[in-house]
């Protein structure tokens, strides 16, 4: 069987965004979640899907030097289940990941992006 994931969407707030571990070594991860929008058709009301993501080592660096709140995100990864302090969670184990330029919903400051950290072709 295979257990790969591909999702897009908008970023969500990344007040807590850091990286936690070991950034010289590597041995780092972050989290960040994505917001997947849908309508439904019988009630003609808007969904939002919040999906968890987990990234390490220089995926981890790189998204935490580049993503802003708002973006909007290619995610490729694999599911995993958790288990943390009797809650279980499912996240997204990030294995690749696309950030697209693109006019975020959220009025923020203009922020400088690394254009060729931005294009990097992780898929």
């Amino acid at each position: 069987m295979f257990n790969e994931v591909i999702l897009s969407g908008r970023l969500g707030k990344l007040e807590h965004l850091q990286l936690r571990g070991d950034p010289e070594t590597d041995n780092c991860k972050c989290y960040f979640d994505v917001a997947s929008s849908y309508y439904s058709k019988t009630t003609e009301e808007q969904y939002t899907d919040w999906i968890h993501c987990k990234a390490w080592g220089n995926l981890a660096k790189r998204f935490v030097n580049n993503a802003r709140e708002g973006m909007l995100i290619e995610v490729k990864g694999r599911l995993k289940n958790e288990t943390y302090n009797e809650q279980e969670r499912t996240f997204v184990i990030v294995t690749g990941f696309r950030l697209y330029k693109t006019a975020p919903r959220v009025e923020s400051e203009p922020v400088e992006i690394n254009e060729e950290e931005l294009n990097k072709n992780e898929f």
